[in-house]
């Protein structure tokens, strides 16, 4: 037997398991969601449709649009349910703005399995 073609051998298939392990999301941390999913969609569209009624409730005496353009990053955390952290485009009175927003979900909260719990707008 050849030990340093074992020993080389072993240490490639350790580096290349490393590797591999490292592009892997976080236990508990977020990993990347398709954003043409459906859950992802729907996330979305609460999202936007949570922060209208949010923003219609301030009060500026002006009837509030706010409409989803697209969904431009889209990640997913389990939790107890499970988080959607997503990067949208938005039209607010027809200018187009980006946001950061994150949806809970809980699929056994009936009638109400979606919540928005963040909203911030991007600095651009």
């Amino acid at each position: 037997m050849n030990w340093k073609k074992i020993l080389a051998g072993v240490a490639i298939f350790t580096f290349a398991v490393v590797v591999c392990l490292a592009e892997q999301s976080l236990v508990g941390g977020y990993a990347k969601a398709t954003v043409t999913e459906k859950e992802v969609v729907a996330a979305a569209t609460f999202a936007v449709k949570a922060q209208h009624q949010v923003m219609s409730d301030a009060g500026t005496g002006q009837p509030m649009t706010l409409e989803l353009v697209k969904i431009v990053v889209a990640e997913q955390q389990v939790v107890a349910g499970m988080n959607y952290r997503l990067t949208l485009k938005v039209k607010v009175h027809g200018k187009e703005k980006e946001a950061e927003a994150v949806v809970w979900w809980q699929a056994w909260r009936k009638p109400a399995p979606y919540q928005l719990t963040s909203w911030k707008w991007a600095d651009k």
